[in-house]
């Protein structure tokens, strides 16, 4: 076989298996999809105050005076006030909402990309890799065949493609059908891949010692900013020594999915499979740990990797089990008609035949053709649903939703079916059919396929690129350049690095660019679509802490405002702080010695604690915001270790005197940096008076 043949025939084996995506898996994705970021702008929304608006503690003039990227671009930047806002967030939800229903599918999708994006590069304090995760699923998103399926779109096409005004019909089904056939699209490699890329590289990026160990699941549990109650209770009552068995399982179950993912053969198995083990592994972190988005935007993914034969497998079980009728339909009635179509459109099995109606009797139903016809709304509406696929499971669902109220609803519809015809327009005549598409349309259809397509493979690339260059298993250089001189190198550590060089004869070759290129950038960090993936790597953190404020009241008090209680300085009592990944993700961001200036805002913020409360003895006097910080236990123990509270900002009222029975202003307190302990920073000011004698 020449060159040419052998390489078209890899491209049809990596087609095949690669780039396909199920339009009913994509289906799924989208409504999925839209209902976990509807329930994130919620999450969101519930912040508002404190972080969105002008009135909150990372205002939008100041970010766009000082902001925290140089490629950031946000539409939540022209929204100010809280009522700008909730408009801003009823849009993104609108947009979502029409996503998840499929309706002008690829337009919505594309407007909740802008709208999670924008949200996340308004207030990048709070991102970690979930955001990303999210993003990068709206991203891929755009270009899926979401509304092929199960949608508003494919509904309104089917429905304006024909129309049924008689019994022959009916039966005919002469309608489009439903599309199974996989889409073969180059965001097919794309969704796949970087799903399995997330995982690998969640892997190797775990070289650190304590994963060698088999402590890792420890520490995590004892990250009391961010556990939840199910995982206090975990690391209460589960030894040490299964959570050790659970460290090593975690790498290995990452790895498995993996390759279940990857897999060219045996797809039926090892893709559901994958799914089972998605959703085990992230139902796990999402309910023993505050990770934000993180854990429920991978199981949504996961539905992706659904294949036809598993449509196929669960609608002939469904067929099994359910039994086929007959549907009378009066074919003058335009209300009887018109329920006909809406049934033969959900009718994918053909288990419903229709025939006339009896004499009287607008709808009814049978089981079959030696049966008496049921014309009792309810029972025509249960017969239906039975004979349908999953209508029985859908039934019960839009029953649920409806309060019970979806079958007197139908019953009313029936009822007043003249004025439900007048309202909706419908009619038992023939409409002319749709012309055929020009051959200019067809041109630009295919103009626009081919757009399509290119923009994914460019964004693939980029993807590439990404990972290549952000993950830091994949060395910048070989021999890599040492810190500390390699004075924290492991004996067999030092010994490969010698012998490299040795071999290498002293030449380095570079891996890594020094910086990204420029198109990278802008492609990659407006949509904050990073690919560096190392969740708890090389080592999980074992430093705890959260932001803890000590407010001192006009009247005497010392109240917390982010929490409403006293002021906790203490950590290593804690049983978990049942923080939001919002708000401990902004506490440990805000430390941080780089984000010193944005701390003027949160001192504003609290400043302004009686007109939120609308109670004048509210008003502060002293403000002092602290780290308060621990270390998590070491293995085989419970309680942190080395307490701290390290204060951060301290705040006195300018010109307050106190009067009769009010308190004195204490001492203010001096900053210290949150990212050293005392000896760190006694060690630099003793080198820094060193440096000055000289």
């Amino acid at each position: 076989m020449s060159a040419a043949g052998r390489v078209r025939r890899a491209g049809a084996w990596i087609r095949a298996r690669y780039l396909g995506v199920d339009p009913r898996a994509a289906a799924i994705f989208r409504i999925l999809l839209g209902a976990l970021l509807c329930l994130d702008a919620l999450r969101h929304y519930g912040v508002v105050d404190f972080i969105y608006s002008m009135d909150g503690a990372f205002t939008n003039h100041y970010h766009l005076f000082k902001p925290t990227a140089g490629t950031l671009f946000s539409l939540f930047h022209a929204f100010s006030t809280k009522a700008e806002l909730t408009v801003l967030f009823a849009l993104g939800v609108a947009c979502h909402l029409c996503l998840l229903v499929g309706y002008r599918a690829r337009l919505f999708t594309v407007l909740s990309f802008l709208f999670v994006t924008s949200r996340d590069a308004r207030i990048p304090l709070i991102e970690n890799g979930g955001y990303v995760v999210l993003n990068l699923a709206c991203m891929w998103a755009c270009f899926l065949p979401l509304a092929q399926r199960f949608s508003v779109d494919a509904w309104r096409a089917s429905w304006r493609a024909t129309k049924e005004i008689s019994l022959d019909d009916l039966a005919a089904r002469a309608r489009p059908a439903a599309p199974t056939a996989m889409t073969r699209s180059l965001v097919g490699l794309a969704v796949v891949m970087n799903l399995a890329v997330l995982y690998l590289f969640n892997v190797v990026n775990k070289t650190g010692y304590i994963w060698r160990e088999g402590t890792s699941v420890h520490y995590v549990l004892h990250i009391d900013r961010m556990v939840t109650g199910l995982g206090v209770f975990m690391r209460e009552n589960i030894p040490l020594g299964l959570l050790k068995v659970a460290d090593f399982v975690t790498l290995a179950w990452e790895a498995m999915i993996c390759m279940l993912i990857l897999s060219p053969r045996a797809r039926r198995i090892t893709r559901p499979l994958a799914i089972a083990m998605m959703v085990g592994l992230h139902g796990t972190f999402g309910t023993v740990m505050r990770l934000g988005p993180f854990s429920w935007t991978l199981i949504v993914w996961s539905s992706l990797l659904l294949l036809p034969v598993h449509f196929d497998r669960l609608s002939r079980r469904y067929e099994g089990r359910s039994r086929g009728c007959e549907l009378g339909v009066d074919v003058s009635s335009p209300f009887a008609l018109a329920v006909a179509r809406v049934v033969s459109r959900l009718d994918h099995a053909e288990r419903v035949a229709f025939v006339a109606a009896p004499e009287g009797a607008v709808l009814a139903a049978r089981a079959d053709a030696e049966s008496p016809f049921d014309a009792e709304p309810r029972r025509v509406l249960a017969r239906v649903a039975e004979a349908l696929p999953y209508g029985r499971w859908l039934l019960r669902g839009m029953t649920l939703a409806s309060l019970g109220t979806l079958p007197r609803l139908f019953e009313a519809l029936l009822a007043n079916r003249a004025r439900v015809e007048r309202a909706f327009g419908l009619t038992t005549r023939a409409e002319p059919d749709a012309p055929a598409p020009s051959p200019l349309g067809s041109k630009l259809r295919r103009v626009g396929v081919f757009g399509r397509e290119a923009l994914a493979g460019y964004l693939i690339l980029c993807a590439s690129l990404q990972t290549w260059i952000e993950n830091k298993i994949i060395l910048k250089s070989i021999p890599p350049p040492l810190k500390n001189d390699g004075k924290d190198l492991r004996p067999d550590e030092r010994w490969w690095y010698d012998k490299t060089k040795q071999v290498l004869g002293g030449r380095v070759i570079p891996l890594k660019p020094e910086r990204s290129p420029e198109f990278l950038q802008l492609t990659i960090n407006y949509p904050r679509t990073f690919q560096g993936w190392g969740m708890f790597a090389p080592n999980p953190i074992r430093d705890d802490g959260i932001l803890a404020v000590d407010l001192l009241t006009i009247d005497g008090r010392h109240v917390d405002p982010l929490t409403g209680k006293p002021p906790d300085l203490d950590l290593t009592d804690s049983r978990g702080e049942g923080l939001s990944q919002i708000r401990q993700d902004y506490g440990n961001r805000i430390r941080l010695d780089r984000n010193e200036p944005y701390r003027e805002g949160l001192r504003d913020y609290l400043s302004r604690y009686h007109q939120r409360t609308k109670n004048p003895k509210d008003e502060p006097i002293a403000i002092d915001v602290y780290w308060v910080r621990d270390e998590c236990p070491p293995p085989g123990q419970t309680k942190p270790i080395k307490g701290d509270a390290v204060p951060l900002l301290s705040w006195r009222k300018p010109n307050y005197k106190p009067g009769p029975g009010q308190p004195k202003l204490p001492a203010r307190l001096k900053p210290r940096s949150a990212e050293k302990d005392e000896k760190d920073e006694k060690d630099e000011k003793d080198e820094k008076d060193e440096k000055d004698e000289k």
